[in-house]
């Protein structure tokens, strides 16, 4: 009995052994394991980190290159614009107006219309800013002469604000272009907070003489006019042309709260014009704006047939007209 004893307490003593043994040997193989994971994901943080870097340090020589363009602009408006978003230019258009002191000596590529190519291409560009109603006149040769450009929308205040963010995008001013664009909508908001009750309706001449066209909101002064939250008179009509023909039958049955006139030229001849032949036609004095003495001249000097960055004058003058200063 008592061997039997002494054989299970050795067996027992044997196992027990061997086991912690085991435990002893197993030990230094899970450390080495764990070890090597943890080796395993420094090395996959560091890989991304090199590759977080690397992306970065991409991005930056992207955008050092898009800073470094030569861009070159043919149009005023345009000018205008990439003054306020800070851009440097190695050519600007001959004009009658003056540009931002920041492209003065800088190289004078001619008229926004017929711009001097020779000219242009000797300046290397990466970019030509150039009006987009000019572009049937200018496109046959930026293609022959390898150039790419970017064609600034001035048609009406909507598409100026477009293209300024399209324009930020390209040049990387994405920041300055929205900064921008957050001014001029700044001013058409301080417009539209002084309408009171029903807004007005609006009828918009354009030309001279007797012959006289409606603007439409397709047209710069329309969407002036819709921007400072008035109604056309011509919005109901569904066209796409910038301008209609005149109806003195229209007209007198919109019979609108205001008539606008405009004309190119001297604002004193163009008015003069204007009253010449509104005393021919005796229907004119049956709308309301005449009898109340609310049809307006617009002075060219401010409003045109296309906007420029000075088109925050030209809303806040309107909205004057319209609603009081």
């Amino acid at each position: 009995m008592k061997l039997r004893y002494i054989a299970a307490t050795l067996c027992i003593s044997a196992v027990a052994f061997t086991g912690c043994s085991t435990s002893n040997e197993v030990q230094p193989e899970i450390k080495q394991e764990v070890a090597k994971q943890e080796v395993a994901k420094q090395e996959v943080a560091k890989q991304e980190e090199t590759k977080q870097e690397e992306t970065k340090q991409e991005e930056t020589k992207q955008d050092e290159a898009v800073t470094d363009m030569n861009i070159v602009s043919a149009t005023v408006a345009a000018t205008q614009v990439l003054d306020k978003l800070e851009t440097d230019l190695v050519g600007v258009p001959n004009t009658k107006y003056t540009l931002p002191t920041r492209y003065d000596g800088v190289t004078q590529i001619g008229q926004a219309m017929s711009p001097d190519f020779e000219i242009i291409a000797s300046l290397d560009p990466d970019l030509v800013v150039i009006d987009s109603m000019f572009k049937e006149n200018v496109e046959k040769s930026m293609n022959e002469f390898g150039m790419e450009a970017f064609y600034f929308n001035t048609s009406t205040y909507t598409n100026f604000l477009g293209s300024i963010e399209e324009l930020g995008q390209v040049i990387g001013k994405e920041e300055e272009a929205k900064a921008l664009i957050s001014e001029l909508e700044g001013v058409e908001e301080v417009v539209k907070s002084k309408i009171k009750g029903e807004a007005p309706t609006v009828a918009v001449l354009f030309g001279g003489g007797e012959n006289f066209m409606l603007a439409t909101d397709n047209s710069y002064l329309g969407d002036l006019v819709d921007t400072a939250g008035a109604n056309n008179i011509t919005d109901d009509l569904n066209v796409e042309s910038d301008y209609i023909p005149f109806s003195m039958e229209q007209i007198v049955a919109s019979n609108p709260d205001y008539i606008l006139r405009f004309a190119h030229g001297n604002l004193e001849e163009t008015k003069k014009s204007f009253d010449q032949a509104f005393d021919k036609n005796p229907a004119f004095a049956t709308l309301d704006a005449v009898k109340e003495g609310r049809v307006i001249d617009l002075d060219p000097t401010i409003f045109g047939v296309s906007a420029n960055i000075h088109v925050v004058d030209a809303i806040e003058v309107l909205g004057d007209i319209l609603y009081g200063e």
